[in-house]
């Protein structure tokens, strides 16, 4: 059955299909919330489900108790000796400004510390254009010129659109040097008009009825 008419599917970059990878886990209302959050979308819970639906990244939870996890008596669990208490940190807490770097080879640094990672760890690289630039607009993506993710420098990030991104991607043009970059954003940005321009004609052209 096809989708419905004017309404584009999201068209995912590298970067958030892993985003969604590795926080499969997460219900999925906090999923959407924290994609939309790190990745400037507004994505509907629908749509995030139904998309690691089709990669199969379940949740991994199935509302039972199983012998692991049924707390004892049927109650609720009581604190043990090495349960935290209020206010201590487990070992693995970081302060904020802390970097890392994730499989996909993107530095982050935390910038909150409400404890949930996925909230408080942001790329860097997002961090240094919004500091010069403002906010990223919505379904825009800041990419890499010269494809370095480690070479995290204002003169490397660019601006483009998801539906640029697209384009550059299937076309190859991602693949060009940096100082052509511009030229090949440009080629992306007439594509995507003249297939604008097209769809109108091509509906006129349909047979009605």
């Amino acid at each position: 059955m096809a989708g419905r008419k004017g309404v584009k599917p999201h068209a995912y970059t590298e970067a958030e299909l892993t985003f969604l990878k590795l926080e499969c886990e997460m219900p999925r209302k906090e999923l959407t919330e924290a994609f939309n959050k790190r990745f400037g979308t507004s994505l509907s819970q629908k749509a995030i489900t139904g998309t690691c639906k089709r990669h199969g990244w379940l949740t991994g939870r199935t509302g039972q108790f199983t012998s692991e996890n049924r707390p004892a008596g049927g109650g609720a669990k009581r604190p043990n000796r090495t349960s935290f208490k209020k206010g201590q940190k487990p070992h693995t807490w970081r302060p904020i400004g802390t970097e890392r770097t994730t499989k996909e080879g993107y530095l982050q640094r935390k910038v909150t510390d409400t404890g949930n990672t996925v909230h408080d760890y942001v790329e860097v690289h997002r961090l240094l254009w919004e500091e010069h630039h403002g906010p990223i607009p919505e379904g825009h993506v800041v990419i890499f010129k010269d494809g370095d993710r480690t070479h995290i420098t204002l003169d490397n990030l660019m601006l483009i659109s998801r539906a640029e991104l697209v384009v550059l991607n299937k076309t190859g043009l991602i693949k060009v040097e940096p100082e052509l970059k511009p030229a090949a954003q440009a080629i992306a940005q007439l594509r995507i008009q003249h297939r604008k321009r097209k769809r109108p004609d091509d509906e006129r052209n349909q047979p009605s009825g």
